[in-house]
């Protein structure tokens, strides 16, 4: 890397870290497998993505039966698109009026990169 290319790199870096961005994650990319383990773990804690309260997944524990049966819902039919997901994940309500769902990124729940995550995570379940 050339030190012009090295000095954008690294100012890039330190603005984003002086805004608050996982600068960790800008630097090494994740794999798929780590997106979805990182997306399942949001997934399952139920202080940030909390699905299990409502859902079934694979795997989780004291699944609530609010919600559908996300291990068996063809996500993939109804969304057609991982973007659609997180658009629904963002506002459910602008996607399906008075569901009685949380609107993760509307209220700032989790953000985008954390939506993404579960998104991947809930895109490479079987259903």
């Amino acid at each position: 890397m050339k030190k012009s290319q090295w000095l954008a790199t690294a100012a890039i870096i330190a603005t984003a870290a002086f805004m608050g961005v996982d600068t960790a994650a800008m630097a090494a990319p994740m794999t798929t497998a780590q997106n979805i383990a990182a997306g399942k773990s949001i997934a399952f804690n139920r202080t940030q993505g909390n699905c299990l309260a409502c859902h079934v997944l694979p795997g989780g524990t004291m699944a609530g039966n609010v919600g559908p049966d996300l291990s068996v819902l063809p996500l993939k039919a109804i969304f057609k698109t991982k973007e659609k997901l997180v658009d629904f994940l963002y506002d459910p309500e602008k996607v399906i009026p008075h569901i009685n769902m949380p609107q993760f990124g509307k209220n700032k729940v989790l953000t985008h990169h954390q939506m993404e995550l579960v998104a991947d995570y809930l895109w490479s379940l079987k259903g």
